[in-house]
């Protein structure tokens, strides 16, 4: 008679990729690196530029059905971590606003349909 094999525990699995080693890590980054502004990195991420003085922004509303709010940069100022712009609605009146990621466009001046004077 044979001996009897011994059956794996049902819930451990061998694979060969559980049996290559780890990856070193990579070195921490220098300390000079960390002195790019919060503008740079995001431009280095692929985000897009900031807003300048002149250019339209639009908040979408987080109510379905209601409309966008559209204003007018008056002025962009750079904080050690993110972007403020004081905005002037068309009401009249101003406000700083600090949007976050995806909650605000962006249209250039250049780009913007100023109404003709007739």
């Amino acid at each position: 008679m044979q001996p009897k094999k011994k059956a794996k525990p049902a819930g451990k699995k061998t694979s060969a990729a559980a049996t290559k080693p780890v990856a070193k890590m990579k070195p921490a980054a220098k300390k000079g690196a960390a002195k790019k502004s919060a503008a740079k990195k995001a431009m280095a991420r692929g985000a897009a530029t900031p807003a300048r003085k002149g250019d339209l922004i639009v908040i979408d509303s987080s109510k379905v059905g209601s409309p966008a709010r559209e204003g007018e940069v008056l002025e962009v100022i750079q904080g050690a971590i993110s972007v403020s712009y004081r905005v002037q609605w068309p009401d009249g009146h101003q406000s700083l606003i600090a949007p976050g990621l995806g909650s605000a466009r962006v249209v250039p001046a250049s780009a913007r349909q100023r109404p003709t004077l007739s």
